[in-house]
């Protein structure tokens, strides 16, 4: 849930750019205002998964060393 609060504000504090991409109908505009945020947000949370997943491993590894 805290995923897609994340996802609606970042398209609400780009709302004015997805209604001028809708208003012009150029594929540039389409693509800057509506696919690249798309992109972004999925390749930060692939890199926020992949760094909780790392760090999960390592605090585990560090756990079994100490006993």
């Amino acid at each position: 849930m805290n995923d897609f609060k994340n996802i609606l504000l970042a398209y609400f504090s780009s709302l004015t750019s997805v209604l001028a991409a809708v208003e012009t109908r150029t594929l540039i505009t389409i693509i800057s205002a509506i696919v690249l945020p798309i992109l972004f947000f999925s390749i930060g949370k692939t890199i926020d998964v992949m760094l909780q997943i790392y760090l999960h491993r390592e605090l585990g590894r560090h756990k079994s060393d100490e006993n």
